[in-house]
């Protein structure tokens, strides 16, 4: 791709631009709402994940909750200890489709 990022808008690009999405006459305007719906109802899904729940796509990947522990912390300018409380993280993990196109590009 020679870029370091690629945004929404270039993946609404690459969607559009698909020979299988003009047969159909579908508009760039309806492929970005179809792309944003998408996000957004992905995050909603990932907000709602209890801890052990997880969202699988296969041959894409696995969206989930990892539970972080409380801990101590320490500011590196003063040295002194900070309390970090326990929190929710969202993760990715690739899956095996996905591992695979990348190890034979």
């Amino acid at each position: 791709m020679g870029r370091s990022k690629l945004t929404k808008s270039d993946i609404v690009d690459i969607v559009f631009e698909d020979n299988d999405i003009r047969e159909y006459g579908v508009s760039r305007r309806e492929v970005s709402l179809v792309v944003s719906k998408f996000i957004e109802k992905l995050r909603e899904s990932i907000e709602k994940l209890d801890d052990e729940d997880r969202i699988e796509l296969r041959g894409f990947g696995t969206f989930g909750i990892k539970k972080r522990r409380a801990r101590v912390a320490r500011n590196p300018k003063t040295g002194q200890q900070v309390d970090v409380p326990e929190r929710k993280s969202p993760y990715f993990k690739a899956g095996r489709d996905m591992k695979q196109s990348i190890l034979h590009n």
